[in-house]
């Protein structure tokens, strides 16, 4: 009997960085890539849960009566927080000169090039991005065909 668990995705997955126009960037280090933790890790749940509770603690101080309108730089600020707590590793390049987590929440932080986090954002919903088909083995015989 056929297992689900051939259904699970990898533990990690590999966004290629592109341009605000769409143009993915290399140089030559190689292409740019961004390694994020899977949401079906712990590192990654661990993120999203802190991610859910900033934003659920603004909606709840809204509902209370709190009129004072969120900074919207805060909005960036979270989102920042939890893909710096998603990613694995900036892959040939580095923001500024920084490595490391340190250089993985400025770079998400700024807004010049929010494109970026935009896009990991994206690349991070969907489930699919950290999958790996099976292998089917289909056999290819037009090789031994005549004619």
């Amino acid at each position: 009997m056929a297992s689900i668990k051939q259904l699970a995705i990898n533990p990690t997955g590999n966004m290629i960085v592109r341009d605000a126009a769409g143009t993915p960037m290399e140089d030559e280090k190689g292409p740019w890539s961004i390694d994020f933790h899977s949401p079906g890790t712990k590192q990654f749940q661990k993120a999203y849960h802190a991610f859910q509770e900033k934003k659920s603690g603004g909606l709840a101080a809204l509902m209370g009566g709190n009129k004072d309108k969120k900074d919207p730089a805060q909005d960036v600020k979270d989102l920042a927080a939890f893909l710096a707590d998603c990613t694995v590793s900036f892959n040939n390049f580095d923001y500024e000169g920084k490595v490391g987590h340190a250089a993985f929440l400025k770079a998400y932080e700024d807004i010049e090039i929010g494109h970026v986090a935009d896009d990991a954002n994206n690349f991070l919903g969907k489930r699919g991005n950290f999958w790996t088909p099976p292998a089917t083995a289909s056999v290819d015989s037009s090789d031994m065909q005549l004619g």
